[in-house]
């Protein structure tokens, strides 16, 4: 059973309802409310719910009906919701009645055919089951397709920005599509995605550069290397020098003093070459003696060894590194910079350090030549590491110069390639973050056991067709029909007819002549009402388990076909798990309100509700319901209704804005039934009886009087509202005091029947 309607918002008029302060729905449900409350449009949910969809005009409509085992249906789950509803309004009328001639085919299940009769209701009802699944799972599946369309079109616009701001002059990325991003997911990845790498930032900026169309020349370029055996062969040699020595006298401070040795080495050339007997420093005479000590010092085999410091010096020389000539960076691919930089730095580094460590020998080597004596010198091999290092980074610079004339002699090639590589790595990101080949597995699965599905429906639904067309009895359902028909109208001259070709029911008059849309408006509504009533046991429906719900199905009627429509909806729809009435005729009101009220008191529970549809009177129109006035369940007439409405009114300080055009429809109506009594010549005429009402009257001054016609006629009828500040004060100014007029008039015209009335709303 439905509980309440939490909110039903911009559902036509019901722009904003909600259920605050409103009793939960009982077992009969009874509305009351004018034409134009919005009666109509709350039927409308309903029918949405039996449809399980919501027309287009009310397509952006928000709404919860909560039910009594805890789950709701709203806008977004109707398609889903299994109530048994049934509802009669404008639109089942619209819907299944063409008033030309025919009638939609009534099925009635014939009774007798038990067993075929159990396993239709079992096919059915698996059949509709499985429609909602195969239904649902259509929807997945689509959702899940245009999802995955809308992915590969997003890719293939993402690749295609990509890969159009490299090169702009290839047309395959230029017109790159959803078409060949499907096709190269195809062509290059399959199963194992997830095992194919995506490259880091700097290898996509490295195919990136690599993809670009500028074409660059060959550079020529000699790689040099060095051998480490050259540098091991040196140390020995070196090694040898700085452990020899000569036999000398040697003088002490001479050895101990490598400064004197060589200053005074020198003096003893120069003392020889000018052929001095006299020091040129001190002047004393350097005796013979003095001058073999110093020849002994400094003799053949010593200076021999000097020679060949000098010349071991001089090779060390050529021994360093000199700076090798490379090509620019700037004249390579922008693809191979970064590594050919890498290995520039990385050569000049190994050259200072190979230099640095040729330098620490010459040192040595320099010590031994300024003490040729001393063979306690020693110097450390050259770093191994360091001549890889060498090598190395001059190999790396071969390489990429070498890629760099490679991809020059096979340009198109290469940038292509390159292209495919980024291509690849975008499509492979794409995939992998979308789950983009489990979801195609997913759709080509479900679709396939979704087909296979649909095949069984399709054979089941012939064999319901077949059982249907056994069991259905058209004539039984004619003559149910006629028989409800004739007991509603209380004649018989309209009968309906089943006709094969058109499987429909014709309409006849008198038994033979087709109406041809001659029906008066109260003989469609009984036609209407009782072919709705008969619905309710189309296939053997169980009324116990039906929630009904009729909008006014005595529109039409005169006061003699009230009753009858009365007894018959009480017999057909009493049972109902749960009864919708709304209507605007307080007579018909009056019947179920009493019939249903007794059910309260009869069981001593609150299965029997009453409310009221109401508009705000504001613009644009706005409606809701509440829970129905006191004076509303407890009076026997609409007069006695409106005339407790507006009583309650008139002894409020203000009104408010709603309460003000609610006083000048109140007050139009109120007057209309009062005069209608009161001067019975002029009834149907209310400026007439509001002119027989002034003449009859003489205590109430003639500016109110018209003051009381000029505010009903313009504010109960009038199409458009005024809105302007003057107008607004005015009308919520006076509504009060115009209240309190028409009591008065009411009273000095019968003074009896207001007292009367005013004892009885109170």
């Amino acid at each position: 059973m439905i509980r309440n309607i939490q909110h039903l918002k911009e559902f036509g008029i019901f722009r904003n309802h909600t259920n605050d302060s409103v009793k939960d729905f009982g077992k009969y449900n009874l509305f009351y409310g004018w034409n134009g409350s919005g009666k109509s449009t709350l039927s409308e949910l309903f029918r949405s719910i039996e449809n399980k969809s919501t027309y287009n005009k009310f397509s952006s409509a928000k709404f919860k009906l909560n039910l009594n085992d805890g789950s709701a249906v709203t806008e977004k789950n109707i398609s889903t919701s299994n109530l048994n509803i049934y509802t009669f309004n404008e639109s089942f009328i619209d819907d299944n009645i063409s008033w030309s001639s025919v009638v939609k085919s009534i099925l009635l299940v014939d009774e007798t055919k038990i067993k075929e009769r159990k396993k239709l209701e079992e096919l059915i009802d698996l059949q509709k089951y499985e429609l909602t699944f195969h239904s649902k799972e259509n929807k997945e599946i689509e959702a899940l397709k245009n999802n995955i369309s809308k992915f590969e079109t997003n890719s293939a616009r993402h690749i295609r920005t990509s890969l159009q701001s490299i090169d702009t002059s290839d047309n395959y990325y230029l017109n790159y599509d959803k078409r060949r991003f499907e096709t190269f997911v195809g062509n290059n990845l399959d199963k194992k995605i997830l095992d194919i790498p995506v490259y880091d930032e700097k290898k996509v900026i490295e195919l990136t550069n690599a993809a670009k169309p500028e074409k660059k020349s060959q550079i020529e370029f000699v790689p040099k290397k060095i051998s480490k055996e050259t540098f091991f062969k040196a140390k020995e040699r070196l090694d040898d020098l700085l452990k020899t020595s000569v036999i000398s006298k040697t003088i002490r401070r001479l050895v101990e003093n490598d400064d004197i040795k060589s200053w005074v080495e020198e003096g003893v050339e120069l003392h020889k070459k000018h052929d001095a007997d006299k020091c040129e420093f001190c002047g004393n005479i350097v005796t013979a003696e003095r001058i073999e000590k110093l020849d002994g010092h400094f003799n053949d085999d010593y200076k021999d060894f000097q020679n060949r410091l000098i010349k071991a010096n001089d090779w060390l020389i050529d021994q360093y590194i000199l700076p090798v000539t490379l090509p620019a960076a700037s004249d390579l691919y922008d693809e191979l910079k970064s590594k050919y930089d890498h290995a520039c730095i990385s050569l000049c580094e190994a050259q200072a350090s190979l230099n640095e460590e040729i330098t620490g020998w010459h040192d040595v080597l320099k010590e031994k030549m300024a003490n040729p004596l001393n063979v306690e010198l020693t110097v450390n091999p050259i770093s191994g590491a360091t001549v890889t290092k060498f090598n190395d980074a001059m190999e790396a610079i071969d390489s990429a110069i070498k890629k760099h004339n490679h991809k020059s002699k096979n340009f198109t090639e290469e940038t292509t390639k390159a292209k495919k590589q980024l291509e690849k790595h975008y499509v492979t990101v794409e995939v992998k973050n979308f789950n983009y080949q489990d979801k195609k597995m997913e759709v080509r699965d479900r679709s396939a056991a979704n087909k296979s599905l649909k095949k069984i429906i399709e054979t089941r639904q012939a064999e319901i067709r077949e059982l249907e067309s056994s069991l259905s009895n058209e004539s039984l359902g004619a003559d149910q029909f006629n028989k409800s028909l004739h007991k509603f109208l209380g004649r018989s001259e309209l009968t309906l007819r089943f006709n094969q070709q058109s499987k429909g029911y014709e309409i006849l008059r008198n038994g033979s002549d087709p109406v041809d849309g001659n029906l008066s408006e109260g003989e469609k509504t009984a036609i209407a009402f009782v072919y709705f009533i008969t619905k309710l046991r189309e296939n053997d429906n169980n009324i116990e388990n039906t929630i009904v719900v009729l909008d006014d199905p005595i529109s039409s009627f005169d006061s003699n076909h009230l009753f009858h429509a009365y007894s018959f909806m009480k017999l057909n729809c009493e049972k109902a798990k749960q009864l919708f009435v709304l209507t605007h005729n307080f007579t018909f009101f009056k019947l179920i309100r009493d019939w249903i009220a007794r059910k309260n008191k009869k069981d001593n529970q609150n299965i029997s509700n009453f409310y009221i549809v109401k508009e705000s009177g504001e613009q644009p129109r706005m409606s809701t319901y509440t829970n129905a006035d006191k004076s509303l369940i407890n009076y026997n007439s609409e007069y006695h209704y409106i005339f407790s409405r507006l009583y309650s009114l008139k002894n409020q300080t203000l009104l408010e804005m709603d309460e003000h055009f609610l006083a000048a429809n109140l007050s139009r109506k109120l007057l209309e039934a009062f005069l209608a009594f009161k001067f019975p010549k002029n009834r149907g005429n209310f400026s007439n009886l509001m002119d027989a009402a002034a003449a009859n009257c003489k205590n109430l001054e003639d500016e109110k009087k018209e003051k009381i016609r000029k505010f009903i006629n313009e504010h109960s009828h009038n199409d458009l509202i005024e809105t302007n500040e003057d107008f607004v004060e005015g009308v919520l100014g006076e509504g009060v005091s115009v209240i309190s007029d028409v009591f008065f008039w009411i009273k000095e015209l019968d003074k009896q029947h207001y007292n009367e009335m005013v004892q009885v709303v109170s």
